[in-house]
Parts: structure tokens; sequence; C-alpha cells
């Protein structure tokens, strides 16, 4: 006969490795999704640069961030209201 004691050993070890597993992939998810911002990002500062985008968008989604957020963008060049407000 099967030990009870062994197969809820054996049921803790298969939970432990299910939530090791589910950690991993929600880490791969989440780096994966930072990635795609910092690449978006980079692309939509590359292309306010270039001229290839208006130079009125920046501006208007940095209007949309949290102060504490905008103020990464506050030594841009690109946003020309945020250099006017600090001088």
């Amino acid at each position: 006969m099967v030990d009870l004691t062994k197969l809820k050993q054996k049921r803790a070890r298969l939970e432990a490795s299910l939530a090791a597993a589910t950690t991993t992939l929600r880490d791969a998810e989440r780096r994966d999704d930072t990635r795609r911002k910092v690449v978006a990002g980079a692309a939509l500062l590359s292309a306010v640069r270039d001229g290839a985008i208006s130079d009125d968008v920046l501006p208007s989604l940095v209007g949309r961030m949290m102060p504490r957020d905008a103020a990464l963008f506050a030594d841009l060049a690109l946003l020309p209201e945020l250099e006017e407000s600090r001088s």
C-alpha cells in the first residue's frame, strides 16, 4: 500500500516546482514587457529627434504623466515648455 506521508511529500515537491515555474514565467513576462517599453521609448525619442514624428507628440505624452515620471524628461531639449518652466 502507498504511504500517505510519501504522497504528501511528493505533492509538496510538485507544488513547489509549479510555484517556481510560475514565478519564472511571470518574471520572464515582466522582463519582456519592460524591454518592449524601453525599445518603444527609444524609438519614439529617436523619431522625434530625427523629425519623423511631430515635435508636439512627446510633450503631449509627457503632459499625461505623473509629475514624478514627467520629471525624467525635464532635461531633454525636445521639451521646450519644460525647459521654459525651469527658467
